[in-house]
């Protein structure tokens, strides 16, 4: 059975206007095309839908049966237009994106904020996990995009270059270093340190060695989350090295966030998104925020010509 939604319209139309030609009139197309289709129809159903005579023409009760049936679905796709147009316009639709706990407390609430105001009609949806859970949420559907330090993806996932982001040291009032504008990383030999990531330390390692540094990474606390860590530094446990996104909590946890240099460190972070999944128009203006954000960060962390690429 081929039935179009032409020829449902023009059976609706001719019911509406009592006639072939307020219908074609209606829909902008001639009596004979109007008729056609009504005929075409009737065909594919094998019932005739209108009496006609040199006078009038009316449903017949098959007619009357399945006009009801015929308009709910006219007006479905209706509907489905009408959707598909705020949806495209962003006036409905979901935002759904993962990042790291402190990441999502800090540089990812800032760009949902701008997205939020600026297409209020978006519902957001935001999962906030470690930041080795990042590509899996991604992966497994849960989101359409995720953002979060370099990971090893799978031939299922793609990254997309965001931006750098140098790390600093973190220590409460009274460190040594508290006060100074920058520390070298020869300088922290004998530090107590808190770990929150092995991935983490492991990264701070390898960085350090490739520039010549051995340094020891005597933990004497190790913790979940970055929060965590913060506070047990607050409280003069250890210092530890965080990402200075983080650094818009340092006051609320009385602490510092020190320029490290000598070497000056910092690591890559990516959008994730599942490979051959198109992004939903909401997704699609978020990414393009996320990169604007990206360049002004690295702008204003002096990577210039991270910034320009």
């Amino acid at each position: 059975m081929n039935i179009s939604l032409r020829q449902m319209r023009a059976f609706a139309a001719v019911t509406q206007y009592g006639s072939f030609t307020g219908a074609a009139r209606q829909l902008s197309l001639t009596q004979s095309a109007v008729s056609m289709l009504v005929q075409q129809l009737e065909q594919e159903l094998r019932l005739q839908l209108f009496d006609r005579s040199r006078t009038a023409i009316t449903l017949t009760e098959a007619g009357k049966n399945l006009l009801p049936r015929a308009q709910r679905i006219l007006e479905d796709v209706r509907q489905v237009v009408e959707g598909a147009s705020e949806i495209r316009a962003l006036r409905r639709g979901f935002l759904r994106v993962t990042t790291s706990q402190m990441m999502a407390c800090t540089w990812v609430a800032s760009v949902l904020n701008d997205f939020g105001q600026q297409h209020p009609d978006i519902s957001i949806r935001l999962k906030d996990v470690v930041a080795d859970d990042v590509v899996d949420t991604v992966r497994h559907g849960a989101v359409e995009l995720g953002i979060g330090p370099e990971r090893p993806v799978s031939d299922d996932v793609a990254r997309t270059f965001l931006m750098h982001v140098p790390f600093r040291l973190v220590c409460a009032p009274g460190h040594p270093a508290y006060d100074k504008a920058s520390v070298a990383w020869k300088d922290l030999r004998r530090e107590r340190w808190i770990s929150y990531s092995n991935e983490f330390t492991r990264y701070l390692d390898r960085c350090l060695q490739a520039h010549g540094h051995d340094l020891p990474f005597h933990s004497v606390s190790d913790v979940g989350y970055l929060t965590t860590a913060m506070a047990l530094a607050r409280h003069g446990t250890g210092v530890l090295i965080a990402p200075d996104y983080a650094s818009a909590f340092a006051e609320s946890f009385g602490v510092r966030f020190v320029p490290l240099r000598a070497p000056a460190i910092r690591r890559e972070y990516f959008v994730y998104q599942r490979k051959g999944q198109s992004l939903a128009p909401a997704a699609e203006v978020f990414l393009e925020m996320l990169r604007r954000k990206g360049k002004a960060s690295m702008r204003s962390s002096g990577d210039a010509a991270a910034a320009a690429a």
